[in-house]
């Protein structure tokens, strides 16, 4: 990935070329920093990148000119195959890059032609190469679901999805599961969060309309301020690990009114690569780079993932809250006892989503078994599919087969996620105990509505006396949950 000729290590580097039209002028967003200051750590970080491309150029040359040396038996299949290789990057380096027509992200994508890398427009994108593994553990995929590893590092950096270094983090990547109208909207609509300075860079589709597709939001930490993941080790520290997660959380917690989906926490490092030819992106912000301990100033480190999937679920759906908790509940019951019946009845969808990891062919499943019963018995089924998506989509990333109950009078698993990492027998009996009284909240709602509408068939007056009669609750149950019914019940209400 050569350097372009004049570029001074440690400056961001003005685009010239046929990408330059993605790229904004650097921003530093809501900070009073001057966007002339280069931070020190670009500093650095260019000064080493400009070193370790002389060094490859050095080494390239040196093996270059060594004299070739005849195949021993047996290995001239992997000298064919190093050569060939070879051929291919330096195709792509001198011809660009070229798509002959493909489906990409659920969408077609005509055939077009991309020179040049990237990664030489400015130091935000080549901190993107620099944060993936090593070729021999950089895992890419042409979809999020099917990833494999490749034997190029600059040939799996074209791939639109790309699994960034999980043991040394230094990103934040925000989904959002929205379509913006441009570019210009997703800004405006991001510079109104209370957050330190725009993000790094954003990625998405654009469509033919400029409209954006789910883009991803991404945040970098300064270079050389990464946060190291190996809980195995002893020397790594639990309590680091514990905020970058925090802050990744409170992040997303910031994104949730512009549709961020709070499961995409649970496989972090997978991003939408800004660096392949299929997306168009946006680099907002060259200059500014909190470290950890400020963002841990700015979002709430104690989010809750469980909380922010149901605020998600109501902002999605656009449902008064309280009503949105029951009906978020009650759904999320169903899509554990289905899964528990796929489970259990060995269902071949099922067992081939499980095997290849493909949880939004599950989350898809999930939602077509599950999309008319929750029409059904919301007011407005709108409504209703937005918050089945969202707990269709955290349940299938979420699900332990191994938990699985085989007892339909337990819901072992169902809440495995909310109790992953939390040390201590009573504050994960305390943790199950919240959730086993959700459920039984949603269960005595559902009763009374069953209540509710067989009294409405056979047109008996629709009391509160009645209501407990014919569901068998007591009076005090059914004035607790009243206001959760209240949708199943006409005008003309009698009251007692």
């Amino acid at each position: 990935m050569s350097r372009r000729p004049g570029h001074i290590p440690g400056q961001p580097t003005p685009p010239s070329t046929p990408e330059a039209k993605n790229v904004d002028a650097p921003s530093n967003g809501a900070t009073s920093r001057s966007c002339d200051t280069v931070p020190e750590c670009v500093r650095v970080f260019e000064t080493r990148w400009a070193e370790a491309q002389w060094l490859r150029e050095v080494m390239s040359g040196i093996r270059a000119g060594r004299r070739s040396v005849a195949p021993r038996n047996g290995d001239a299949f992997f000298v064919e195959r190093v050569l060939s290789r070879r051929d291919v990057v330096h195709r792509r380096l001198t011809d660009g890059f070229q798509c002959f027509g493909e489906e990409i992200g659920g969408r077609y994508r005509a055939p077009f032609k991309e020179f040049g890398l990237r990664s030489d427009q400015s130091h935000v994108l080549r901190r993107i190469v620099q944060l993936t593994p090593r070729t021999s553990r950089l895992v890419s995929g042409r979809t999020k679901d099917i990833m494999t590893k490749g034997d190029s590092k600059l040939l799996s950096l074209d791939n639109p999805w790309i699994v960034l270094n999980s043991e040394v983090r230094g990103v934040f990547r925000i989904d959002l599961d929205v379509t913006f109208p441009s570019w210009d909207a997703l800004r405006y609509e991001i510079e109104q969060l209370r957050l330190p300075c725009l993000p790094h860079i954003v990625v998405g589709f654009e469509l033919p309309d400029g409209s954006i597709e789910r883009p991803h939001v991404i945040y970098l930490l300064p270079y050389q301020a990464s946060v190291w993941f190996a809980p195995s080790d002893p020397r790594c520290r639990r309590d680091i690990m514990s905020l970058w997660r925090g802050v990744h959380a409170g992040i997303t917690k910031e994104f949730l009114p512009l549709g961020a989906d709070p499961g995409a926490l649970s496989n972090a490092m997978r991003i939408k690569n800004p660096l392949a030819p299929f997306w168009s992106y946006r680099t907002w912000n060259e200059t500014v780079f909190p470290d950890l301990s400020e963002w841990a100033g700015w979002v709430d480190t104690t989010t809750s993932r469980t909380a922010m999937i149901r605020e998600s679920a109501a902002a999605l759906s656009g449902m008064e809250r309280r009503a949105s908790n029951v009906l978020f509940t009650t759904l999320q019951e169903w899509v554990f006892a289905l899964l528990r019946d796929l489970h259990n009845q060995a269902d071949q969808v099922y067992i081939l989503s499980i095997a290849s990891k493909d949880r939004d062919r599950l989350a898809e499943k999930l939602f077509n078994s599950l999309v008319g019963r929750a029409s059904s018995v919301a007011e407005n089924p709108k409504q209703a599919q937005a918050i089945l998506y969202r707990v269709t989509t955290y349940a299938a990333d979420h699900w332990d087969p191994s938990r699985a109950a085989r007892d339909d009078s337990r819901d072992r698993g169902a809440c495995a996620s909310d109790v992953d990492g939390v040390a201590g027998t009573a504050r994960r009996q305390a943790i199950g105990g919240r959730y086993a009284a959700a459920l039984r909240a949603s269960r005595t709602v559902e009763t009374l509505r069953s209540a509710v509408r067989a009294a409405l068939a056979e047109g008996a007056p629709i009391t509160k006396s009645e209501i407990a009669r014919r569901s068998g609750l007591s009076r005090p149950t059914v004035l607790k949950h009243w206001a959760a019914v209240e949708s199943f019940i006409g005008a003309g209400t009698g009251e007692v």
